[in-house]
């Protein structure tokens, strides 16, 4: 399940997928606050629509960080996803229905690497009190479950002074402080699972802008013989049920024999989204 569309980092340009011939090694990241971003137009996309960055940052600089990263070819949901805003709305909305639900075999798929910038696109990686609390933290939002990669993963933005480069004082794991202890713990548990209850946990602990997300970004790292279309305003007891039913045997099997309760909607052998 290739991506619509690839960043070409050598003609700095927004190309159909076809035209690279190759894998991309994509970007996760997090998202900073609305009033910390500015909604650019670049001909890198054909000014289609705005691209979404963080203010103190330009996708100039990300292209020569993933450059000096060995990267040719990458995927950039800002770029490569259609965003809200652009003259064809109507056409953002169709493609959705396919593009959103497959983001997780881009990540799967990704090769040889996926960038990961925890601070925000183009950030460097700092940390601070709150950062691994706030709702903007990369490690709580439901769409970073499926953007680990399944290979190789580096992180993006790292300096030599950064978190990244503290070393442990014990042989426990523990460092410095309190906040780099736990920062390093989440980093070391970050890997790429399809065990159903793994990522139903998962994803109890993370949150969404809208609701719906956190059932599909399950849809691809579950690996359901189909998957489903991503509709914004479905429901997340709809968008469940349609999951489930696109389930392989196995997975459904795990469901009704492994889950501790009966479900209390109209099957009972599964549960409903509010009982995971």
């Amino acid at each position: 399940l290739p991506p619509r569309r690839v960043w070409d980092l050598y003609s700095n340009r927004v190309v159909p997928w076809w035209m690279s011939y190759t894998k991309p090694s994509p970007i996760s990241h997090a998202w900073v606050d609305e009033k910390d971003r500015v909604d650019v137009w670049t001909s890198i996309n054909r000014r289609q629509w705005p691209v979404p960055i963080p203010k103190d940052t330009s996708i100039e600089l990300i292209r020569i960080e993933m450059l000096n990263l060995g990267v040719e070819y990458t995927w950039l949901d800002v770029l490569c996803l259609r965003q809200k805003g652009g003259p064809q709305e109507d056409l953002r909305v169709e493609e959705w229905k396919l593009d959103v639900p497959t983001i997780g075999s881009v990540y799967n798929n990704g090769w040889p690497k996926v960038a990961i910038y925890l601070s925000g696109l183009g950030q460097p990686l700092s940390l601070k009190n709150g950062d691994l609390d706030s709702d903007r933290c990369w490690f709580r939002r439901a769409w970073t479950v499926q953007e680990v990669g399944r290979w190789n993963r580096i992180i993006a933005g790292d300096t030599p002074d950064g978190p990244m480069h503290a070393r442990p004082i014990d042989e426990d794991g523990n460092y410095e402080t309190d906040l780099l202890t736990r920062f390093h713990k989440q980093l070391k548990s970050v890997r790429w699972s399809t065990d159903l209850f793994d990522r139903l946990a998962e994803m109890q602990k993370r949150v969404s802008t809208n609701p719906v997300d956190k059932v599909a970004g399950l849809a691809f790292p579950l690996l359901p013989i189909t998957i489903p279309a991503y509709y914004e305003s479905q429901s997340l007891e709809d968008a469940w049920t349609a999951l489930v039913d696109a389930m392989d045997y196995v997975t459904r099997a795990n469901m009704l024999f492994l889950y501790p309760e009966a479900g209390l909607g109209s099957k009972k052998w599964r549960s409903t989204w509010m009982q995971i």
